[in-house]
């Protein structure tokens, strides 16, 4: 048998149909003169004929491919080179189509969830940004309620609202996508893509059926050549006809892939331009949530000023006092402690040396950090717990109190042997420019304070001595360590400086004024304190450091002792200055002068800090600085009783 077993089966199918419909058929019906006049085949005849026709046809198309990949046969082209390397391109288009409609796609956290109202309203509750800014708005309400005044709940309102215009942005920014972006890039892979890829699988076919006809011609030629005859010479005109319409259809369904190939890389423009379309939503996206920001964030400055100056501990003198800012110039807990102190009394025992309970220090140094301490809230705390604040602030400071620069400056001026170097060189480091205006006023302020304990040593056994001790790693330390901080002579000579500094307050700030220990202290806690508005006639006063800038040399003091009325609220004793001795060199006296010229310092309104005098000129150094008569006295029984 010449025809393959599916080819068998297939007429044995047809066969079996046509009996079957002729046994359906009733015999009045089969043998009529009607039906044997018109001869027309039944429906089961007209199915056998079609499906044979189609099983040649396919049986033709394998016995063709099989020849072409034994290549016993040859295979026609279906495209040129040209249009190979355009197919191997839009391969390539494709792929990057799908890789951007995916990744695009992914980064929609809302995609194909629609466009409508009620769509987006959903898609809007469901954006992490507008969940966030939601829960921000709700907790700063909360705290609100709790305290108008919180800088958080009012951050955190502002916060909230930014965050939700985020949300509301970002919905946008996928709808424009969707609609604009991903829609088309869905386009392209669902409607241009496939129908060339169709119209290709359509060309191969038809070059599959040119192959054909030209196998099914070579053979009937063959036939014509081997037998001859009428019949054969017909059916291979009949062939050529069919080859040279399947040529046709070849050359038209390739004609129109190329077309369709070449118009879709005509598209390269309009696919950058949705990348650029996805470019210009991401800048607006960010542009407006910068807008947002750049709106909110003068508000929440506004919101963060008014409790600027926090942490208090820490923070450098300069910063703390421009932060609130003072009046007085003094540092917030130094003036609040040292007032306490001051209405306690100073005569306790071991100030500046005992310790005291931790807890305590702890809670008033987070009072003082929420901004919740004042003058009435340290009634509970004692003297020891005050000292214990003042030593820990001025440790906390980033740069000590004394000048971070100026270090080696005071270890010099401690190892200085003569007593006349060191008043001078203490008197010149004091003056340094290198020492803020901030750091002097503290130093006098607090240096001050501690002549006042000295002079009640007998009662609270802390000389000037034993508080050198204990205040100069407070106040004068090495940023950058050079030095062992065990070393005995370097911390001796500091606290000599310290020492000597604390013994002749009143030479080395002699022109300083001396006033009340509350002056200009704030009466409300530093949380709620409103500064004063500075007062216009002060405008053009003078700095500390263009005072010091006017001369290093301080004027002699008076020939009768300039005593300072203290406080009414103080209740130390006046603070004298010291006077000229005898044996002093006129030449220090300045010159008076003439009083048609004007004043260098304008008036000040009497709230305002004093402003001392110009130093013109140094003060001759004491015969015997007080204080250390003692120390010489007993240095000199101790030589007697050696000897």
């Amino acid at each position: 048998n010449p025809y393959p077993y599916p080819y068998q089966c297939l007429c044995a199918v047809g066969m079996r149909t046509s009996q079957t419909h002729l046994h359906q058929t009733k015999p009045s019906a089969q043998y009529s003169s009607e039906a044997v006049q018109n001869k027309t085949p039944s429906p089961s005849v007209n199915l056998f004929v079609c499906l044979t026709v189609k099983m040649i046809k396919s049986m033709e198309k394998l016995k063709v491919r099989i020849d072409q990949n034994l290549n016993r046969s040859e295979k026609s082209v279906a495209l040129p080179l040209e249009l190979l390397q355009i197919e191997e391109t839009i391969h390539t288009y494709r792929q990057v189509c799908q890789t951007l409609h995916k990744k695009i796609s992914e980064g929609l956290q809302g995609g194909g969830k629609g466009t409508d109202g009620q769509s987006i309203e959903r898609r809007l509750k469901k954006t992490l940004d507008f969940s966030l800014g939601q829960s921000l708005s709700e907790q700063g309400r909360l705290l609100g309620k709790q305290s108008t005044s919180s800088c958080l709940g009012q951050v955190l309102q502002e916060a909230g609202g930014v965050c939700t215009a985020m949300g509301q942005n970002l919905v946008q920014y996928e709808v424009s996508m969707e609609q604009l972006v991903v829609q088309e890039l869905d386009n392209i892979l669902k409607t241009d893509l496939p129908t060339i890829q169709k119209e290709r699988k359509q060309l191969d076919q038809l070059v599959l059926e040119l192959d054909t006809a030209k196998a099914r011609l070579h053979a009937a030629r063959q036939e014509d050549l081997s037998q001859g005859g009428p019949l054969t010479a017909a059916k291979v005109d009949k062939l050529v006809e069919d080859l040279d319409g399947m040529t046709r259809k070849v050359d038209q369904a390739r004609d129109s892939l190329a077309t369709d190939m070449m118009s879709f890389l005509a598209k390269d423009a309009e696919l950058a331009g949705l990348i650029a379309k996805f470019l210009n939503f991401k800048l607006e996206l960010h542009s407006s949530i910068a807008e947002q920001v750049l709106v909110t964030q003068p508000k929440v400055e506004t919101i963060l000023r008014s409790k600027r100056g926090f942490p208090i501990f820490g923070s450098s003198l300069s910063s703390h006092l421009a932060s609130f800012p003072l009046p007085s110039g003094i540092a917030y807990p130094i003036q609040l402690c040292v007032t306490r102190l001051v209405m306690l009394g100073l005569e306790e025992e071991g100030l500046f040396r005992l310790a005291a309970g931790s807890s305590k220090v702890k809670r008033l140094r987070a009072e003082l950090e929420a901004g919740l301490a004042s003058l009435p809230s340290l009634e509970t705390a004692d003297h020891h717990v005050l000292t214990a604040t003042i030593k820990s602030y001025l440790r906390e400071l980033p740069e000590p109190l004394m000048g971070a620069e100026l270090y080696q400056d005071w270890l010099q001026a401690g190892q200085l042997e003569g007593e006349t170097d060191r008043f001078d060189a203490i008197w010149n480091l004091l003056q340094c420019e290198q020492l803020p205006k901030e750091n002097y006023r503290n130093i006098q302020y607090l240096f001050r304070f501690l002549h006042e304990v000295s002079r009640l040593e007998e009662r609270n056994k802390m000389s000037a001595s034993n508080l050198a001790i204990v205040i100069t790693p407070n106040v004068i330390w090495e940023c950058e360590a050079v030095h062992d901080p065990m070393d005995m002579m370097v911390g001796s000579a500091l606290a000599q400086v310290v020492e000597l500094i604390i013994t002749q307050y009143e030479w080395f700030f002699q022109n300083d004024a001396s006033l009340p220990w509350d002056h200009l202290l704030p009466t409300t806690p530093l949380g709620l304190y409103q500064p004063p508005l500075p007062p216009s006639t002060n405008a053009n006063a003078p700095t500390t450091m263009e005072r010091k800038g006017k001369g290093k040399k301080a004027p002699p003091p008076p020939s009768t002792p300039n005593v300072t009325s203290s406080s009414p609220h103080s209740p130390l004793t006046p603070a004298t200055h010291r006077h000229k001795t005898a044996n002093q060199p006129p030449s220090h006296a300045p010159p008076s002068p003439p009083q048609s010229t004007p004043s260098l310092y304008p008036a000040l309104p009497p709230s305002a800090f004093p402003i001392p005098a110009p130093r013109s000129s140094k003060p001759a150094v004491p015969t015997k600085p007080v204080g250390m008569l003692s120390q010489d006295r007993s240095a000199k029984e101790k030589e007697t009783t050696q000897l």
